[in-house]
This record gives C-alpha cells, structure tokens and sequence, in this order.
C-alpha cells in the first residue's frame, strides 16, 4: 500500500473537483516520490511484505547483543514484523520451531532470539522467510507524504522567491520541493531500520 492514495492527495489539496487522468498520473509521480524520500530516510521499506532473506550468523566481533562466546539475538532487517514463517539453518538445512520452549521466538522489533543456544556464526548461513511492514501506513508518515507529495503540485516550477518591485523571480533546480524537515526527520526516526551496527 502506498504512503497515500490520489484521492487523500485531492483532498489534503482541497480540489472540489476530480483530477482528470493526466492530474492522475501526476499524483501518483508525486506520491511514489514522496513514499521513496521517507523510505530512504527510513533506510527501510515500510510497505507491508513477505521477505526470504538470507542472513550472516553473528560473529565475535557483533558485540551489540551477545556475550563473546556467540549470539542469541539475531536482527532481522526490516520491521514490523508481523510474522516469521520459517528459519533455517542452511548448514545442514535444519527448519528450527518457532516458541519459547522451542529454538527461537521473535519480537515485533524484528528480533530473533535462539532459545537454550547460540545462531550459527558465518556468512550466508540462516534463512529467515517473514513478513514486516505496515498495511496501513502510520498517520504521521501520512501526513510528511501528503506535504510532501503536495508542494511540487502547489509550485511547479519550483519558484523560491518573488520580488514585485521591478519584478524578480528565483527559481530552485535541485528540488521539487520535497524536503524533509527536522521535524519531519525525528518523525521518520522512530520507524528505522533496526539493524545491528
């Protein structure tokens, strides 16, 4: 699902009328757009999915969530998650059981915690198939992709400034407008990505 729909755009831009197909497709440009600044910023999709993703085991040198002798979290790269389907050990191609008297439980946040044991240390080594993301984008990020999606259609031509006095203009090539506040940026913070560094 996208950040917003054409007609959430036509709203927020208080048209009485509907746009034609041509105010259509521009909509929909400006949504995608504004959808891959907040994303970007993200460092995440945030778009609900299911995800088959191939993970390095945690070595010694991850030190964020585990003791030195091996790890029992493991950060899954998106979230929320909503659902882990499967996780396999690819060394031997062990399909674990999901339950906290089982081999792992996971969180929301997208972690993966390995129950009386440690996850496999390595690249490639842990299959995780999930599904993470929003269906319904949050309210918040709704509204900096409606704002955002909305000021190039408010100036097209992306003046900057305007004198009447003899007449000037400034006009910005590098931006449609769609910027990101700081406001905007604290926001989009609270839904990044939740890797390990």
């Amino acid at each position: 699902m996208a950040v917003a729909t054409t007609e959430e755009l036509r709203r927020w831009l208080r048209r009485s009328t509907a746009f034609t197909s041509e105010e259509t497709a521009q909509a929909e440009l400006f949504l995608e757009l504004a959808q891959g600044v907040i994303e970007e910023e993200a460092g995440q999709s945030l778009d609900q999915s299911t995800d088959t993703v191939v993970l390095d085991g945690p070595t010694r040198d991850d030190r964020e969530f585990h003791v030195a002798t091996g790890s029992r979290k493991l950060v899954l790269p998106r979230w929320p998650v909503t659902d882990v389907d499967t996780v396999t050990l690819l060394e031997d191609d062990e399909v674990l059981t999901e339950g906290a008297d089982a081999d792992y439980t996971w969180s929301q946040a997208g972690i993966l915690t390995r129950v009386g044991g440690w996850w496999l240390s390595g690249d490639q080594v842990i299959e995780v198939v999930y599904t993470a993301g929003f269906a319904a984008w949050p309210t918040s990020l709704k509204r900096i992709g409606l704002r955002l999606a909305g000021a190039p259609w408010d100036n097209p031509g992306a003046l900057t400034a305007e004198t009447l006095g003899d007449h000037s203009r400034t006009w910005s090539a590098e931006t449609l407008g769609m910027e990101l506040s700081n406001a905007d940026r604290r926001t989009i913070g609270a839904y990044r990505a939740r890797t390990a560094s």
